[in-house]
This record gives structure tokens, C-alpha cells and sequence, in this order.
């Protein structure tokens, strides 16, 4: 599942399509398309222009003329920017065309939803429970601490808490507590002073880090370029840990999958 780090990673290489004016929509899975008809968001779309793009948590939004076209990635999803419109095939859900002939291709959807609903006072509806960005300069030791307040259960389950920090989810919850050397079973109300400042330390770096790289290496970008993050744990079960070569152990944690190296994460 795509998540803040390769939603982030979108919204910065569809920069081009700023300023651009929707000239034609095509609507080929219109079960995508959780507020419109195909033909609605067809006549709501076309002539709109393209004036903001921002990532709230795991979804990409689009601003246009007062409305926000906001994509969410679920399980998967992809956004592709064509320098032309490339001739549909059966992954595609959404083809919008731009006045300069680029095109932007929302295909491979599983469980995803596009909505396109009106902006109200600059905020846009559906993502006003999410927590705190990572990314935000709001992002402080202080905030930090506070959404650890009065939390209980698993480590790895209160990072992914979407009203407590917008955008974490399974793969980078347990990249960030690799790096903050703590087992993601860990009940999170047993974190030391010096462990809580080490989980905020690597919540900051990892994710900053996996933006710079383009996200984990089975996304690809609007650009059609691969990730470039080199995973320490997710997935990796079996495998020598990066930091002292002992093998990844594998495990369930809230009927998810776990990965967490057994010598390093404590």
C-alpha cells in the first residue's frame, strides 16, 4: 500500500501538470469513483484548471477551481504522466487530458477511490480526522510527545494510528522502528525517555529519507521511476539485518505482517 512517502513522491513528479487546464476525461472504471457518476465527473472536471496539488496523509489532492479531486491509494494504485494521451487498456481507471496534450493516467487500481468534492473554506472534506503530518514543520519533539500521550498497546500500532500521525503505515512503521532499534511488539507505554526521542529522531529521518529515494522499490512514480529505498526489515524475513547480519524474523502483529530484527530491536 502506497503510503506517505510514495504519495509524496507522486505529488512531486506531477509538478508539470500545474496551471494546466482539463480539456478531456475519460471515465473507464467508473466504480473508482466513489461521489460521481462516469458522465458527472466528466462535465465537473472538463475546463477545470489545475491550481494545487497536496498530499493529506496516504491521499493525493488535486485542486481545481474550488473542488479537490482527491485520490486514495488503498491497497494500490498509480499515477502515470504521459506526454500524450497513451491509448487505454484494461488497468486504466481514469484518463485526464491537459491544454498542452499531457495526460494523467490513474491505473492498476485496487480498492482505491477517487472523490471530487467541494472545498470549503480551504479545507477539503474527508481528511479532517487524520493526525499530524510527519512532514509538517508541526512535526515537533513537543507534538510528538504529545500523541504518545496517553497511548497504549504495540509501538507499531500506534505509528500507523491515522489520527495520530497522518500517512505511516505498515511498511514505514517498521522501517522507522528498525532504525530506532525498538521491536515494533513493543508496548508503547514502556518507551523511555531516551527510546521516545530516538522513535522521533527515526520517524523524521526515515521518512524524509524514503522521499529523497522515491519511496520502497516497488513503486513507481508518476514518472515511471522506480523507488530507490533499500529496506532494512519489511519483507525482507530470513534475510541478514543491515545492522548486525543477524536474519529478520517474521511474525503477525494485529493479523498484519511483522518484521523486526530479534538481536537490534528491543
Amino acid at each position: 500500500m502506497p503510503e506517505l512517502p510514495e504519495v509524496e513522491t507522486a505529488r512531486r513528479t506531477l509538478r508539470p501538470i500545474l496551471g494546466r487546464r482539463i480539456t478531456a476525461v475519460e471515465v473507464l472504471r467508473p466504480v473508482a469513483v466513489r461521489t460521481h457518476t462516469a458522465p458527472a465527473l466528466a462535465r465537473a472536471l472538463r475546463g477545470k484548471r489545475v491550481e494545487r496539488l497536496e498530499r493529506r496523509g496516504k491521499s493525493l489532492v488535486l485542486r481545481v477551481d474550488g473542488h479537490a479531486l482527491r485520490f486514495h491509494f488503498k491497497l494500490w494504485g498509480a499515477v502515470r504522466l504521459h506526454p500524450r494521451p497513451p491509448t487505454p487498456d484494461r488497468e486504466t481507471a481514469l484518463l485526464l487530458t491537459f491544454d498542452d496534450g499531457s495526460a494523467l493516467e490513474f491505473r492498476e487500481l485496487q480498492l482505491s477511490e477517487i472523490h471530487l468534492v467541494r472545498v470549503r473554506d480551504h479545507e477539503v472534506p474527508g481528511v479532517e480526522e487524520l493526525g499530524i503530518d510527519p512532514l509538517s514543520r508541526a512535526f515537533t519533539r513537543a507534538a510528538f510527545e504529545a500523541r504518545l500521550a496517553g497511548a497504549r498497546g504495540a509501538v507499531r500500532t500506534v505509528l500507523t494510528d491515522q489520527a495520530r500521525f497522518a500517512g505511516i503505515g505498515n511498511l514505514w512503521a517498521h522501517e522507522i522502528l528498525h532504525r530506532a532499534a525498538l521491536a515494533p511488539h513493543r508496548p508503547v507505554e514502556s518507551l523511555t525517555d531516551a527510546e521516545r526521542a530516538a522513535l522521533y529522531e527515526a520517524v523524521r529521518s526515515v521518512l524524509r529519507e524514503a522521499v529523497r529515494l522515491g519511496g520502497e522499490p516497488d513503486f513507481v512514480d508518476a514518472r515511471g521511476r522506480h523507488g530507490r529505498f533499500p529496506l532494512a526489515v519489511y519483507g525482507r524475513a530470513g534475510q541478514s539485518c543491515p545492522r548486525d547480519g543477524t536474519p529478520v524474523r517474521q511474525g503477525r502483529l494485529g493479523g498484519r505482517p511483522s518484521f523486526w530484527c530479534p538481536a537490534c530491536q528491543r
